[in-house]
């Protein structure tokens, strides 16, 4: 495999650069709906796939302090997205889970992300598609 040139690090920097700030205005779209910041948007995201998690499992996954997550799973306790469970398994730990309106602002969050990703799509023809969508998923795999 070749090395990449600056001029191709460079076209590609500026094409995520554009992608980026379209997926942040979709993820401002959905905040906003919600009355969300950008954290509380993540937890909600890695509740929805890992339901039963602890808070902590949350805090390494999204790399912030626990103090911090904990703050954000206030937020959402309080705005009834999310609800702290004690497993009977282990009464000392607290799992998380989605409350139908957590689920319902996850929806409304993935929406408008592939929205985003429908919107970039459309600027290609059919073969392009295919072909960039093979591309991104290799890149996706690849382990750096």
């Amino acid at each position: 495999m070749t090395e990449p040139t600056s001029d191709q690090t460079e076209q590609l920097a500026i094409a995520f650069e554009r992608f980026t700030r379209r997926f942040k205005v979709a993820e401002a779209s959905a905040a906003m709906q919600n009355a969300l910041n950008a954290l509380d948007i993540q937890a909600l995201l890695f509740i929805s796939e890992h339901p039963e998690c602890s808070l902590g499992e949350v805090a390494r996954h999204l790399q912030v302090a626990l103090t911090t997550m904990s703050s954000s799973a206030d937020r959402l306790v309080r705005r009834k997205m999310i609800e702290r469970e004690r497993p009977k398994a282990n009464r000392r730990s607290v799992s998380l889970t989605l409350t139908p309106n957590g689920v319902a602002a996850v929806a409304g969050y993935m929406d408008g992300y592939r929205a985003s990703c429908r919107a970039m799509l459309e600027a290609l023809d059919s073969d392009d598609r295919i072909a960039f969508l093979n591309l991104t998923g290799k890149i996706a795999k690849y382990e750096y």
